[in-house]
């Protein structure tokens, strides 16, 4: 079981968030106390802002090309990773002897009452997949199918998302849908995101590997109904293994980059920082990774507003994945907010 299947709704659900905009500094992790607002509201409910967005990418499998979110891919990794998860998090996935992926979820985030959850079924073929997702928390039920081939020496791929939901009186509505569709072939990487119903936004970008170990990349935000572009965004991208660093200019107005460099075998240092623009000017994270002879990982971050975090992630056996995540506010590590977080997934 792949770990892109593993954490399919989980990747959805900030998709959908970021397909409104793509921000690259995390956001200050889940409070554990309750908060003095209503707290029956769902997490999906709470108002959006630019630091709740991000995409954190998989490993890209053999001859196939990176997309434009993997630019800055291990900084994000290191900074971001394990930070976003909230209070709590669970997930159980089991794979019958058909090969049909039957899965359970919940998260509570940022609170511990804001309640994220439900139950999915996948299967895959030999070049499609389909799913079907009940969000019990929502009362909401998506579905999704997808089709990758081979086409002109290249890789085609496309997506067809949709949702609908349950109303009080126990009515079906119907939601939003979606096509992803993309194309790769060395040394090019398309994709474009069309709405079909209920969605704001039409997407694309266009990656490019110019060199060995560089990228270049174009993105593109539309909105539909205000019928003007709501982002340009060019990207540059350097790895070698050992070395990343990735830059990206928004709207000619906002510059921002990050930095990646392994020390040795097991230590690594990473940064994460607007370098110039209107509204976020002086916003850093930086932070640090140590591997243990296991493969667990111990990670450490500060960011600009003084928040500290740290993070452990480990494997039990096979099948279990743990991630534990700290975080205080170092102006006032006493008396300022103090807050803690678990995830763990069975994969049987």
């Amino acid at each position: 079981m792949s770990q892109k299947r593993l954490s399919s709704i989980f990747r959805r659900r900030r998709e959908s968030k970021i397909e409104n905009d793509e921000e690259d500094e995390p956001v200050p992790e889940a409070k554990t106390e309750p908060s003095s607002q209503d707290n029956s509201s769902k997490a999906q409910d709470k108002p959006k802002v630019k630091d709740d967005v991000e995409i954190l990418t998989v490993p890209v499998p053999d001859g196939e090309m990176p997309t434009y979110f993997h630019v800055g891919g291990a900084a994000k990794e290191c900074l971001i990773r394990g930070y976003k998860f909230g209070v709590w998090h669970l997930r159980c996935s089991s794979k019958t002897d058909n090969g049909v992926v039957l899965s359970s979820f919940g998260e509570g985030n940022p609170l511990l009452t804001s309640v994220f959850g439900g139950l999915e079924v996948f299967k895959e073929f030999e070049n499609s997949h389909t799913s079907l997702t009940w969000v019990t928390s929502s009362n909401e039920f998506r579905g999704e199918l997808g089709v990758r081939g081979l086409v002109a020496g290249g890789i085609a791929h496309s997506i067809l998302r949709s949702a609908l939901s349950m109303t009080d009186e126990h009515q079906l509505s119907i939601g939003s849908s979606l096509l992803k569709a993309g194309f790769m072939r060395s040394p090019f990487n398309i994709e474009i995101v069309v709405p079909i119903v209920k969605e704001p936004t039409l997407m694309g970008y266009v990656l490019a590997a110019p060199a060995e170990n560089w990228l270049l990349g174009y993105r593109t935000v539309y909105s539909v109904a205000e019928k003007a572009f709501d982002k340009h965004a060019f990207c540059l991208g350097y790895n070698n293994g050992s070395t990343e660093m990735g830059l990206k200019a928004e709207n000619f107005k906002d510059l921002r980059g990050s930095l990646f460099q392994r020390i040795g075998e097991s230590w690594a240092v990473a940064l994460k920082m607007n370098f110039y623009g209107e509204e976020q000017l002086k916003k850093f994270a930086i932070g640090c990774q140590y591997q243990l002879g296991d493969g667990s990982l111990l990670k450490a971050k500060v960011r600009d507003d003084g928040n500290v975090g740290v993070v452990f992630q480990t494997k039990i056996g096979e099948n279990v994945d743990v991630t534990y995540h700290v975080g205080c506010d170092g102006k006032d590590p006493i008396s300022g907010e103090h807050k803690i977080g678990a995830s763990w997934i069975f994969n049987c």
